[in-house]
């Protein structure tokens, strides 16, 4: 192998391993980007609950009175 033929393979290495940084550095981005809204969604997500949770759980207020009917 000549020297012209290992400059030109290291170049082409190298030109790969740029590409290969470039997406590693966009898909970092879309991963911290996906984080972002997965805790976005979870936040909303509670608060759904616990509007549930609140229309689930039972009044404290007094019981309905008993009355008399004509039917009893």
């Amino acid at each position: 192998m000549t020297m012209q033929q290992l400059m030109g393979m290291m170049q082409g290495l190298q030109e790969a391993m740029a590409a290969s940084k470039a997406e590693q550095e966009r898909m970092q981005a879309d991963l911290t980007a996906s984080q972002a809204r997965n805790d976005e969604l979870h936040r909303a997500n509670e608060e759904l609950r616990r509007g549930w949770r609140d229309v689930d759980e039972p009044e404290t207020a007094t019981p309905p009175r008993e009355f008399s009917t004509p039917f009893s």
